[in-house]
């Protein structure tokens, strides 16, 4: 089992991630409306995972952010796959694809869990959501 400050460090490092992503690719869009969608989807992440870290500090805990590698890692992928193709719909694939490893990694993580804490609970729950909606959102770009 997993404990409530792991799932709110996985809380913390998704968002992370997801900021990560679009911040790489937003570079390369071009399109008015994908960019305010991925400034507020941007900013919607930063919500969460300045939640997470808070709250992990108030259990006495420092947020365990992304590793140089994990991040580097995203950087180089996103940036190649963006660079060979700029389009609306393959920025919006790639969004797509990340939210969607989000969602998996959160539903496991979570069943994984000893959730006792509704705070805890909440925040994982907000977390698929804004996963969840952002895969919505980024559809109209395909």
């Amino acid at each position: 089992m997993l404990s409530e400050n792991q799932l709110l460090n996985h809380i913390y490092q998704t968002a992370e991630m997801g900021r990560e992503g679009i911040q790489s690719v937003l570079k390369y869009a071009g399109e008015p409306k994908l960019i305010d969608a991925l400034n507020s989807q941007c900013a919607e992440y930063e919500k969460l995972q300045n939640t997470a870290g808070s709250m992990l500090q108030a259990r006495g805990e420092p947020p365990r952010g992304l590793g140089p590698v994990a991040k580097a890692s995203s950087e180089v992928v996103s940036t190649m796959k963006a660079m060979t193709d700029r389009s609306a719909a393959n920025i919006a694939e790639m969004m797509i694809q990340g939210s969607t490893m989000g969602v998996t990694k959160s539903l496991r993580t979570l069943r994984d869990c000893d959730l006792r804490d509704d705070g805890v609970r909440r925040l994982a729950d907000k977390l698929l959501k804004t996963e969840q909606a952002n895969i919505e959102e980024m559809k109209r770009f395909l």
